[in-house]
């Protein structure tokens, strides 16, 4: 009866889920809205905990959603992007991902008169808080590694994985544990395979301390499957046993 009014009731509906903790709702009903600036906010707030939980294709939909504009005003948003589709199974578009929010960055460091800095020291872009564009720069190395070992470049994944974990805080566990693992990957296909387990259980290790006890869990499949190829069957055994008494521990075990 009142058309009108319905923008406006998805975004105090919007408004209640947020206040009352319901992200995920808060996000529909923003997107439902049209208010995709607040959309995107939300989603930058909530993507680690929806990645941590495995919801990458929810993340997938969301980001999917947003308007071209508002996705190149957030250079956090736009490799959050990049690392979903990767995840998903898809490389199209994400160098150009990666490309724009490089682009971004060196504007806002020209822009306060710091061209020549680092881009873990560059100031915010709008809408983008402090400890996460300190990570910027090393998811950006990071996504660039599965890039390059999805194409079959080991070298190249070796190499950006390498400079993700020069350019991530020592408190950054997200970044450093899946440099780790993205380089572990990429010994293992080198052949490399004790190199290649001691490197991908440490970046496991970063990620159980970060609290992503689900991305353990699946690595504890490529950590098995390394010690089947050496012929380390029961130690094979043990890390299987292992991730099932973690997954239950965490309530992950169905």
């Amino acid at each position: 009866e009142q058309p009108g009014e319905i923008a406006a009731l998805h975004r105090r509906a919007s408004a209640w889920y947020e206040q009352n903790g319901l992200a995920p709702a808060a996000i529909h009903h923003a997107l439902a809205a049209g208010d995709f600036a607040r959309a995107a906010q939300l989603i930058e707030r909530e993507w680690v905990a929806l990645a941590r939980s495995r919801q990458q294709a929810t993340l997938l939909a969301w980001i999917a959603a947003l308007p071209a504009d508002v996705l190149a005003e957030r250079p956090v948003l736009g490799v959050v992007y990049a690392h979903v589709l990767l995840a998903n199974g898809r490389s199209e578009g994400v160098a150009e991902l990666l490309e724009d929010a490089e682009r971004s960055l060196l504007a806002a460091g020209e822009a306060h008169g710091q061209a020549a800095a680092a881009p873990s020291a560059l100031p915010a872009p709008p809408a983008a808080d402090g400890a996460t564009l300190r990570r910027l720069p090393g998811m950006i190395a990071i996504a660039r590694a599965g890039l390059a070992l999805g194409g079959g470049d080991v070298a190249g994944c070796k190499r950006h994985a390498g400079q993700a974990l020069d350019l991530a805080p020592g408190d950054d566990l997200l970044t450093r544990g899946a440099a780790a693992g993205f380089l572990g990957l990429a010994l293992w296909t080198g052949g490399e395979l004790e190199a290649a387990h001691q490197v991908y259980a440490a970046g496991m290790a970063h990620l159980q301390r970060a609290g992503n006890t689900a991305d353990v869990v699946g690595g504890a499949i490529v950590l098995a499957d390394i010690r089947i190829v050496q012929g380390r069957l029961h130690d094979a055994l043990r890390t299987y046993e292992g991730a099932l008494q973690l997954a239950a521990a965490q309530g992950l075990a169905t």
